[in-house]
Order: structure tokens, then sequence, then C-alpha cells
């Protein structure tokens, strides 16, 4: 499961599960996700979940800037549209998000060295 996860102060302190389709950010009613900040444009952001074509089990995550005042931001740098990845870092206006796919195989492999005789 893709789940997004909303960081305050380097806590996640609160997460949405993610479904194949399409996810809209921004300040307005009506957006999946909506943000009561200033700084957001009224439709800012849009995440795209569509299921890989060889590995339908797992999905292609794109997010594209719709156009906003102040940017869409992919671990710090500026975007108009990019591949999302577990673990990649997305700030719109004041919030920070992190993308954390359960089925990531990262962090979990163990090596084995096997010494020779």
């Amino acid at each position: 499961m893709i789940k997004l996860k909303h960081i305050v102060n380097g806590i996640a302190v609160s997460e949405m599960d993610m479904t194949e389709g399409d996810f809209t950010i921004g300040r307005n009613p009506g957006n999946s996700l909506q943000l009561d900040d200033g700084v957001v444009s009224g439709e800012h952001a849009l995440i795209t979940f569509v299921a890989n074509e060889f590995l339908p089990e797992m999905f292609d995550i794109t997010i594209k800037d719709l156009g906003s005042t102040n940017g869409t931001f992919v671990n710090g740098t500026s975007i108009k549209e990019q591949k999302l990845k577990h673990s990649d870092s997305i700030r719109i206006g004041t919030h920070e998000f992190k993308v954390f796919d359960d089925q990531s195989a990262i962090g979990t492999q163990t090596e084995y060295h096997v010494p020779e005789d």
C-alpha cells in the first residue's frame, strides 16, 4: 500500500492511503487534499497512480505542478512533473509530505558474506 505521510517538524502527523487514479492537492474545496494555506494555489498539484504495465500489482506514481504560483518541490527541487518513489519528499507551500511504499524492499534486504575456504 502506498501512503502519503504529512510531516511536521520531522514527525509524521497523519497519513493517507493512496489508490489508483488521480489525487489533487490545493486550497479549493473539491481537492482530494485541501490545504488551508495562503501560499498553496487553489489547484496546486496532481498526483497520478497508474498500474505498471509490466507489474500490475505495482504503481507508477507521478506528481505534476498545475501552474501554481509558488511551485511544487520534490526532494528540494522545483518540478513541473516528476515520477515519485518511496521516501521522496514533497513540499507544497509550507506543507511537507513523504511517499511511503510498504512494498518497497528498501532497507529490508540482508547481505550475506560467504567466506572462502
